[in-house]
């Protein structure tokens, strides 16, 4: 399990004309550093995710689900 201090920030994510947006102030941009950060840990095992849901904090209003995960397979 993946877990963090939260900041409190508010994020929103939405598919636009140019692609996926994530955007938040900078609470919410902290919170999203340090979900990837604790993914990024020597600890932290392959397959580990968080899932971030809409009208759940921290994303906030009308938003398109968030999984930000690990995948060790990715290695160039």
């Amino acid at each position: 399990m993946v877990s963090i201090d939260r900041e409190g920030g508010d994020v929103q994510v939405k598919v636009g004309s140019e692609g996926v947006e994530i955007t938040a102030h900078q609470a919410g941009l902290l919170d999203l550093a340090r979900w990837c950060l604790a993914l990024a840990e020597d600890n932290a095992p392959a397959g580990s995710h968080v899932h971030l849901d809409p009208g759940v904090a921290p994303l906030v209003g009308v938003n398109t689900p968030l999984l930000l995960g690990r995948d060790d397979r990715l290695r160039t």
